[in-house]
């Protein structure tokens, strides 16, 4: 079913001239040049905020792997500590190694060498 809005007609008047609307054209300017900018700063805004977290997750990030080095580190003194005990180190040479005590006879001293 047609309609009276549905039917396409030739304009009857010959003169009917559409001209461009010179003021909403401005308009669309002003907006776009008030748009822009303020557009350009929300996502500056958006950018430098994501880039503050994501910073901010590194330094949380190297600062536990910080702590893993310094626990580490306290570990491996302590260790090294351990082992550089005189008694420590008799005992691991004796155990690990077999090696005893030198006995007097065993010493060759640098004047019975002449």
């Amino acid at each position: 079913m047609k309609s009276a809005y549905s039917l396409r007609r030739p304009v009857a008047n010959v003169y009917l001239v559409r001209d461009r609307d010179r003021r909403l054209r401005r308009e669309l300017l002003a907006v776009l040049a008030l748009a822009l900018p303020l557009s350009a700063g929300i996502l500056a805004y958006v950018w430098i905020s994501s880039q503050v977290w994501d910073v901010g997750y590194e330094v949380l990030r190297l600062e536990r792997v910080l702590e893993r080095q310094l626990e580490n580190e306290r570990q491996l003194r302590v260790e090294a500590a351990t082992l550089s005990r005189h008694d420590g180190i008799e005992r691991r040479a004796a155990g690990e190694l077999g090696l005893r005590e030198v006995e007097l006879s065993q010493v060759v001293f640098a004047e019975e060498l002449e």
